[in-house]
């Protein structure tokens, strides 16, 4: 849940280090900090808390001219996010970032402070440095060998004997990077569970947690594998495993996105950039992909495989987290509909520890943006382990998730940097309808879902249309602004949209709102109701409408603010309402994308009207990579 960037090579560390830092910001911005080794001069740490222009601009002064470092943008996860708990953490030689999560760090702590170890910080980033200084300790006293008169190279061995001693003892999820004082122009890496990313050019090696940061120098990227050592000298990179110390060749793989796809492009900030990039992440996710006619069938990629993985399926589990397990309940309804095919719909973070049962014929899918989710990643790695059959979707084709799944349903959005998904749960429901009505199709289930399939090729359209009306809808949130709560209701599959909705108003806003399956607003929910709160209720008009109108006039009666959203040309629903938002007519297969959309907006009007940082909401990380 932080950013990391590590460089060695002929230029100056500092000036690459910060500007990968502003790349890697969308991952943790509670503090920051780097360490540039030196040679001949102690290795130098700045850090503060606050975010990467706070460190630039504690460190105008700093010229130093120092060929390697480490930086670190941070999520807080263990201590609070201040100066002391900023990376990177140093103990003796040693000197360190991390990414992820050190779950025995307490039990390895106690252990090192009756050791006499005092520890500064709150963090287990710290513990798992002082206990790398302590096993470079103990190898350096078993071999009797003073580390100042020792060769580059044998210091080294001595490093990677005792991160592998670490890696050994700590439990967890995470990555590390570090230098150490006499080994000079190196850093070491280790990969267990959490991302890291390198490259080489022109005589330096660049590491990383997001390749998004080293884009700028080589498009060729070597994802490092999980239980594998990374050592960068010299401007090269050497790989090897943790487990036997053998050394391996490290795999280098192109990457089309380019620096470019990652600004602004004159948006006002990343997330409506994004927003408005929809239409084309629709477009480009189906390109290739639509047959002339369903009964065709969609044309994935592998299709012998893809067709093999759904030949003898009983039952799906679909396995998400946030906005992506809001597209997994949206899915179920996808499948049982055209698909026939019984459908469970898990949280990540509840499925490992809720005994899932794997009969034959089991497909488990999980939907991530990043690829690199924790939970997610641990329910992946359970279906595995379990032998069922597994696929992802995922925004990232090179990530953990994709690479360690069965089968891969990518989605084209392309990076996207705000943190509040937009694009790309708008990819991952293009993806999951075009699967549901194929796997139908697979299974000879006569539905409905011809008037889906003909919506998919007119969705990019009918997006575009949706984003005309942006103006109006990003009004409509800054009235929101001022309300002290704001409900979202829907049914069917607009009752997953509602918590979308709810999601992005609580991520950019700060403020209380709920969403809510329209029938159970009398239930509870209700008690909400009062003039100074909003309710949006999502009404087209489909099989549905009758009963959600009827939801809409027990809101009304109690003084809410009522906006519906609907079909355009309702007259009903539009004199009821407040304020209404007309949808295009569109087919069950394609209504969420395009209900979501205009609930995208009022959130950002919402956030913007109240001054908040859209594209970093407070607390809030883009790749969750801890549990």
């Amino acid at each position: 849940m932080c950013g990391i960037i590590g460089f060695t090579g002929k230029q100056q560390a500092k000036p690459i280090l910060l500007d990968g830092l502003r790349q890697l910001e969308y991952r943790g911005y509670d503090s920051a900090g780097y360490a540039l080794g030196g040679n001949e001069t102690p290795t130098q740490i700045r850090r503060v808390a606050g975010s990467v222009q706070d460190l630039v601009n504690a460190t105008l002064e700093d010229t130093s001219i120092e060929h390697y470092g480490i930086a670190h943008t941070r999520w807080a996860t263990h201590g609070a996010p201040n100066e002391t708990n900023a990376h990177p953490h140093q103990a003796g030689l040693i000197t360190l970032v991390h990414n992820g999560i050190v779950e025995n760090y307490s039990e390895l702590k106690t252990k090192l402070e009756a050791k006499g170890i005092r520890f500064l910080s709150q963090t287990d980033t710290e513990v798992y440095a002082q206990l790398l200084e302590e096993k470079r300790k103990e190898v350096l006293s078993q071999r009797a060998s003073d580390w100042t008169k020792i060769s580059n190279e044998e210091k080294e061995s001595i490093v990677m004997e005792a991160l592998r001693a670490c890696a050994k003892e700590v439990d967890g999820h995470y990555a590390v990077l570090f230098l150490v004082d006499g080994v000079n122009d190196t850093l070491f890496g280790l990969q267990e569970g959490a991302p890291l990313v390198a490259t080489e050019a022109n005589g330096s090696a660049y590491i990383a947690s997001d390749l998004q940061a080293l884009l700028k120098y080589r498009s060729e990227m070597t994802f490092i594998p999980k239980g594998k050592v990374l050592i960068a000298a010299r401007g090269h990179l050497r790989l090897f495993d943790a487990s036997s110390g053998k050394a391996e060749t490290p795999k280098f793989e192109k990457i089309e996105w380019t620096a470019e796809k990652v600004e602004k492009e004159g948006y006002e900030t990343f997330m409506l950039k994004e927003i408005f990039q929809q239409p084309m992440v629709v477009a480009d996710t189906l390109s290739g992909r639509l047959p002339i006619q369903e009964s065709s069938g969609f044309i994935w990629d592998h299709l012998k495989a893809h067709e093999v993985l759904w030949k003898n399926v009983k039952r799906l589990q679909l396995v998400a987290c946030g906005t992506s397990y809001h597209a997994a309940m949206i899915a179920k309804y996808y499948f049982e509909r055209w698909a026939k095919l019984e459908t469970q719909v898990d949280i990540a973070s509840e499925y490992r520890y809720r005994s899932p049962v794997f009969e034959p014929g089991t497909v488990v899918g999980v939907i991530s943006q990043s690829g690199e989710t924790a939970d997610t990643l641990a329910a992946l790695r359970l279906a595995n382990e379990s032998g069922a059959s597994t696929f992802s979707i995922c925004n990232v084709p090179t990530s953990t998730i994709a690479r360690e799944s069965g089968f891969q349903y990518p989605t084209k959005a392309g990076p996207e940097i705000g943190v509040a998904s937009t694009k790309a749960f708008t990819g991952q429901l293009t993806v999951l309808c075009a699967l549901a009505l194929d796997v139908g199709r697979l299974r000879g289930v006569k539905s409905d879902g011809a008037i889906s399939f003909q919506g998919l090729a007119r969705l990019p359209h009918d997006c575009d249309q949706i984003l005309q009306n942006s103006k109006e809808w990003i009004e409509l949130g800054a009235k929101l602004s001022t309300k002290k709560m704001t409900l979202f209701v829907g049914r069917g599959t607009l009752y997953p949209v509602a918590l979308e909705g709810s999601l992005k108003m609580k991520e950019l806003t700060y403020l209380p709102s709920e969403g809510f399956a329209a029938g159970e607003l009398k239930h509870g929910p209700i008690a909400y109701l009062d003039p100074e709160v909003a309710v949006i209720v999502l009404a087209p008009k489909d099989e549905l409408y009758a009963k959600t109108m009827s939801n809409l006039e027990e809101i009304k009666s109690r003084g809410a603010m009522l906006i519906g959203i609907g079909t355009v040309g309702d007259s009903k629903l539009q004199e009821t309402s407040s304020a209404f938002i007309g949808l295009p007519q569109c087919s069950l297969g394609t209504l969420p994308i395009l209900a979501a959309i205009p609930l995208q907006l009022i959130a950002y009007g919402a956030a913007k009207a109240l001054g908040r940082n859209i594209d970093r909401p407070r607390n809030l990380a883009k790749s969750v990579t801890v549990e």
